[in-house]
């Protein structure tokens, strides 16, 4: 079945301090079940994925096109100030996340260089 495909929406595209501001809100949803969702954020210029960066929003299982909504604060960007890549990641019932399952082959693990070495692992 393959990870979910994510549709979402903002509720702006800058965060600060100043009141009024030092939120956003982000609607979305899932074309399929998940069985986990993560929002991440990183630093611009940082690696990023699911598992990598700040954990700013979590949720757990959710039938299909059923809407859900979070608030990211200016709180949650500890790394100072300067650009953050927001992130939405949701892992499918069959264990594969919507950031790398193309790449994997179905009933693998991971995706496997030329050479042999694991590339990709599903987390």
């Amino acid at each position: 079945m393959g990870a979910p495909q994510l549709t979402f929406s903002a509720g702006g595209s800058k965060i600060s301090r100043q009141p009024g501001f030092d939120f956003i809100t982000v609607t979305f949803q899932a074309d399929q079940q998940y069985q986990k969702f993560e929002c991440r954020a990183t630093k611009a210029g940082e690696d990023y994925g699911v598992g990598k960066g700040e954990l700013v929003a979590s949720f757990s299982s959710t039938p299909a096109n059923v809407e859900r909504t979070f608030e990211i604060y200016d709180d949650y960007l500890i790394n100072g100030d300067g650009d953050y890549r927001i992130s939405l990641f949701a892992q499918g019932l069959d264990g594969s996340w919507n950031d790398n399952h193309l790449y994997i082959p179905t009933g693998s693990d991971a995706y496997f260089t030329a050479d042999g070495l694991e590339y990709l692992c599903v987390r």
